[in-house]
């Protein structure tokens, strides 16, 4: 690197797109915003800094990108592992010498392995790359006044976010931050300012939050007040946060909420079995019944969001398909903003129970865990499970039911919420079930239309072409195309991925 030019990095949030496309998923929301605030650990004035997010941006597939930085900051979901590793070697070949970065869950998830592949391994918060910028940069080039580089966000239909909290006080079974064991903390209203000096003024908020509520009042009374204070100036018009299902219980809550600008509320409901809530021990939503939930919050006027996951060793068919045509048959209650099925997530007591117990399945790529693909035995025939959960994914045979089921929400709802509440209520789950066609650029489209045919079953579900090595590649990078398996052909932990966690326990 010239000393007549200042440093370029590129921050990439990795990620396997569960649907087998390379083109930008631009209506996912929220986006990542772990790269903005990563790009705010550097100094403006004496690093050029660009953020690649293949969620909201696509595959990351442009030639001129990989020869153009001098280190790269990897992050990403820990099923990204795969993915992560496919993106440093194309970044090795195309500028040798470039220094790779990883953190986040995947250099929790998998220290060990992640420092045989990559230059660096952060496992702590954003913090931590600030010894990183100085080992790898040298010194100056880290940013005396950090904060989140929301300029680098472009255009996100008029959203800013914010975060007041840190990880969770609970310990969900299948959580991912359960398995990490980090301390939920909060920041100070510092801190939080200047995260609002960075957003400027935008038309919604969205708080970051894992759970805004946390376990104590007085703190989250405080922060709750201060986004009130910038909502009353006019920084936005409204905003939404993610609570658990304790929050419901004083009615205060929602009250307080709502009087300083809330205006939508997600919370994990996860599923509407009680012996499924409990194994999961999430039994903070033992009482969150979403049609309750639903017209509690549109009493004061607050859209409320939650998500569902399906667990077919738990429940049959049957019992599934009863609890989706009760809710598209409920005009009061909407339908989940997100619909999956159980992730067994490395690191987790979920993770370790299933495995204990034999429930995953052979030959499982650690890319598999994605909620959208069967990946542990159910308790009924593969034949029956299988087609049905390609079907449910879809909402195949249901279209008529979910536009039926829009509509009638939506107008049931009218006289809560405003024109903006309307239009999600509306739309949100058209776009979420209804299917969309999404377009990239001529690259990402070629992946896409290259991908084979998904199968709904990890069994079955053939590798996706990312996994085969770009042809200018030389031989020894083939190692970083090939897959990290969790199973082995009989259902049993990998030696390599018990060698990888084997510090963890």
């Amino acid at each position: 690197m010239s000393d007549s030019r200042r440093p370029r990095v590129l921050i990439v949030n990795a990620y396997v797109d569960p649907w087998r496309s390379a083109a930008p998923m631009r209506l996912f929301i929220p986006r990542a915003m772990a790269p903005y605030y990563l790009a705010g650990r550097f100094c403006r004035d004496r690093t050029d800094v660009r953020v690649h997010d293949e969620v909201n941006h696509g595959a990351l597939l442009d030639p001129r990108l990989f020869e153009w930085p001098d280190l790269v900051v990897l992050s990403g979901l820990t099923a990204a592992f795969d993915r992560a590793r496919q993106l440093a070697a194309c970044f090795r070949h195309a500028r040798p010498g470039v220094a790779i970065a990883i953190g986040g869950p995947i250099a929790r998830a998998l220290p060990g392995l992640c420092a045989t592949v990559f230059d660096y391994v952060c496992q702590g918060d954003v913090e931590s790359l600030d010894d990183l910028i100085d080992d790898a940069l040298g010194a100056g080039r880290r940013a005396e006044d950090p904060g989140p580089r929301f300029d680098l966000v472009g255009w996100s239909y008029g959203l800013g976010f914010v975060e007041t909290t840190r990880n969770c006080n609970f310990s969900c079974a299948f959580c991912s931050l359960t398995g990490e064991k980090r301390p939920y903390r909060s920041y100070s209203s510092d801190e939080i300012s200047r995260q609002f000096r960075a957003m400027g003024r935008v038309q919604m908020l969205m708080v970051l939050d894992n759970n805004l509520y946390g376990s104590n009042r007085a703190d989250f009374e405080r922060r709750v007040d201060l986004i009130g204070a910038h909502w009353r100036r006019g920084d936005f018009r409204g905003w939404g946060a993610l609570v658990t299902g304790d929050f419901f219980k004083n009615p205060d809550n929602l009250a307080r909420v709502a009087a300083n600008g809330c205006k939508a509320l997600f919370s994990g409901v996860e599923s509407l079995d009680p012996v499924v809530l409990k194994s999961f021990n999430k039994r903070q939503s033992l009482s969150s019944d979403p049609a309750t939930l639903a017209r509690l919050c549109a009493e004061h006027g607050v859209l409320f969001d939650y998500g569902m996951m399906l667990d077919f060793g738990q429940q049959t068919v049957a019992e599934v398909d009863g609890q989706i045509d009760t809710l598209l048959a409920s005009t009061d209650t909407p339908l989940p903003a997100l619909l999956s099925l159980t992730i067994p997530i490395l690191g987790t007591p979920y993770f370790d129970e299933a495995a204990r117990a034999g429930r995953l399945m052979p030959n499982l790529r650690l890319s598999d865990l994605d909620g959208q693909k069967l990946v542990e035995w159910p308790k009924e025939p593969l034949e029956r499970v299988v087609p049905y959960v390609a079907d449910l994914l879809r909402f195949r045979g249901r279209k008529t039911a979910l536009l039926r089921h829009a509509v009638r929400h939506a107008w049931s709802r009218r006289s809560s919420f405003d024109v903006t509440q309307s239009m999600i209520s509306l739309l949100g789950p058209l776009v979420r079930y209804g299917g969309s066609l999404r377009i990239g650029s001529i690259r990402q489209m070629r992946q896409s239309w290259r991908e084979p045919r998904r199968t709904y079953c990890a069994m079955s579900n053939p590798p996706s072409v990312a996994y085969r090595p770009p042809r200018h590649l030389p031989e020894r990078f083939a190692r970083d195309f090939e897959p990290l398996y969790v199973t082995d052909g009989a259902g049993r932990l990998t030696e390599e991925l018990q060698a990888a966690t084997a510090g963890n326990r």
